[in-house]
């Protein structure tokens, strides 16, 4: 039993910290496995893009060349030449000269530049000198370009050229009265080793590559230059072909991935190639090092919990220790740890408990004789409470009996005065506070106002501008007839005009309740309003006589407001606004029905 809280405390430590170790580091391997596995996807599908971007802009820089070529006047001429005319042939093929050469001067790579028309016309022209020039496969190769239909008016990529070691850049000319009849051919013999030196500068890491082939399978480009103009695997090719735009694995070759994708522009395919081992490295290593740094962690927090247990399991054997001692009659005070923690704090709190224990246990048997007498006073107090209820009823028997003989002497004016004045002396002296509805108060203040037509001699009428929804709602008694009487008395002080108005309206928000009292008196001064606000900001233990002069007569907005904030708290009660001459509005603030908290009175 007395090792049960350190064995509980430390499985407790044991089982947090493993869950919290193994749910760390699972789940933070597992997402981080995932995101490098991402990553490299998203890499390989970079590169391919890269790579397959900057081969189309280059084979592409090429097509505005072409342009150049074809809006010259000079090609114009020599194609609409006649049909075998020798006349013009020879000074058309000198001022071709002229136009290939620009071509050839801004663009190195191509080797050989021609135009050969369907009228028999035949220009070309060379950035290097070729020795010996075949004319008549020249000738073959041509008649073969005418023939092929997959060539048109744009451009097309030929990946084995006229000259080894070269791709054509072909294009058949049209005629300008129809698109689909054509008047030419135009060509550029472009060295694929450009291209070469332009993948050659792609990494896949240590062991990645990528390889180049064409829609029939030839490959362009692969790091083994002995590869390249070979076809690739029928099988490879199938696999590569059926797998585009995905990661997909080729037989015969363990242990790597692929990705490919083909251009719309050249519709050659791009296939790159990664190590599964090299890819899958980062995410061993960080297994490994997960696993090593949670072992290690639990090992150290393991030995944390055991000692952070017995920091808090000695103190509470020393209190048990003292309880036990002091179950006994024995007032046994604990001594601190010197740890100076919440330990210490308890520790020091027990022994304040035990010495205010033994203080307690010293006053018992004066207590016992205080409430003897206290018994004896609580009884005499209601005693006299109920001698007062008796004063009460013989005053309201009273008013009844004058009301009687008011009506007996058909006066009506003394019967509505006094059936007013006991409404509202019963309604005064009710002992709650709350649980009084508007509708309550709204009929207290009518009966003020029919003794007050008395009393003024002229007929007077609240604009009472307050919902239907709010006259269940629920206020302190005797709020707002304290508050229209001091309309009376301090806003109209020299009497009542038909301009004097009083308005009572009331509004919620999201948590209180508020209910207006409004009039177009005379208004109270700037230095009386800040101190009146003053008085209210003050505790609701203010003596309710020491008030500004404001408050002389009737029950006093003090009063109102000291009662609002017994029921309420101190946050709710009255809050004035006033400007001189032109009006004051009074605002009650209370909690609405649905958020208020009563407080004890």
């Amino acid at each position: 039993m007395k090792h049960s809280l350190v064995r509980k405390v430390y499985l407790y430590f044991v089982i947090i910290i493993a869950l919290t170790l193994v749910t760390v580091g699972v789940t933070g391997y597992w997402r981080s496995s995932n995101e490098l596995e991402n990553q490299y996807e998203g890499l390989l599908t970079q590169i391919v893009d890269n790579v397959l971007h900057e081969t189309d802009l280059f084979l592409k820089s090429y097509e505005r060349a072409t342009v150049s070529i074809l809006i010259s006047p000079v090609v114009k001429e020599a194609l609409d030449l006649p049909n075998h005319s020798t006349s013009g042939f020879y000074t058309s093929e000198i001022a071709m000269k002229g136009v290939f050469q620009p071509v050839l001067i801004n663009n190195p790579e191509i080797s050989m530049t021609y135009i050969v028309g369907y009228n028999g016309f035949q220009a070309t022209d060379f950035n290097v000198h070729i020795v010996p020039f075949n004319y008549k496969g020249f000738e073959e190769y041509i008649e073969q370009m005418k023939e092929d239909d997959d060539i048109n008016g744009k451009l097309t990529i030929q990946e084995s050229g006229f000259l080894d070691g070269h791709l054509t850049l072909i294009r058949k000319l049209a005629d300008r009265t129809s698109s689909k009849s054509f008047k030419g051919i135009m060509g550029f013999e472009l060295k694929i080793g450009e291209l070469n030196t332009l993948w050659k500068g792609i990494k896949l890491g240590k062991s990645g590559y990528f390889f180049i082939v064409n829609d029939r399978g030839r490959i362009l480009y692969h790091p083994d230059s002995s590869r390249i103009g070979k076809q690739l695997d029928g099988m490879h090719f199938n696999t590569v072909e059926a797998n585009k735009d995905q990661i997909f694995e080729l037989p015969g070759e363990p242990g790597r991935v692929f990705f490919s994708r083909k251009s719309d522009y050249s519709g050659w395919t791009l296939v790159a190639s990664m190590s599964v081992a090299e890819q899958s490295k980062p995410i061993s290593d960080l297994r490994q090092t997960t696993l090593l740094v949670g072992i290690f962690t639990l090992i150290l927090a393991l030995f944390l919990a055991y000692r952070f247990g017995q920091s808090i399991v000695r103190p509470v054997r020393l209190l048990e220790n003292g309880m036990r001692q002091t179950a006994k009659g024995q007032w046994t005070r604990v001594p601190l740890t010197g740890s100076r923690d919440e330990m210490d704090q308890l520790i020091t709190s027990y022994n304040t408990m035990v010495t205010r224990l033994e203080e307690l246990v010293d006053r018992v048997y004066e207590t016992e004789l205080r409430n003897q007498d206290n018994l004896m006073k609580r009884q005499l107090a209601e005693f006299q409470s109920l001698q007062l209820q008796i004063n009460p009823h013989f005053l309201y028997n009273t008013l009844e009996i004058i009301i009687c003989y008011a009506v007996i002497q058909k006066s009506s004016e003394i019967k509505d005065i006094v059936r007013s004045l006991s409404y509202m002396l019963r309604y005064s002296i009710r002992t709650d506070l709350e649980k009084i509805t508007v509708a309550n108060e709204l009929k207290h203040v009518l009966y003020f106002m029919a003794i007050m037509k008395y009393r003024n001699q002229r007929e007077f009428e609240i604009d009472v501008r307050i919902s239907t929804d709010y006259l269940l709602d629920s206020m302190v008694r005797l709020t707002l007839q304290p508050l229209v009487e001091n309309v009376f008395k301090h806003a109209f002080p020299y009497g009542i005009e038909d301009t004097h108005t009083i308005i009572i309206d009331a509004w919620k928000d999201e948590t209180d309740f508020y209910v207006i009292v409004e009039d177009n008196g005379c208004g109270i001064e700037a230095e009386t309003l800040l101190q009146i606000n003053t008085r209210f900001r003050n505790s609701r233990e203010e003596s309710l006589l020491d008030t500004q002069p404001t408050f002389e007569g009737s029950i006093g907005l003090l009063n109102v407001h000291n009662r609002i904030q017994m029921v309420f708290g101190e946050q709710y009660g009255l809050s004035i606004q006033s400007d001189l001459g032109v009006g004051t509005k009074v605002t009650i603030r209370m909690p609405s029905s649905s958020a208020k908290k009563v407080m004890p009175v």
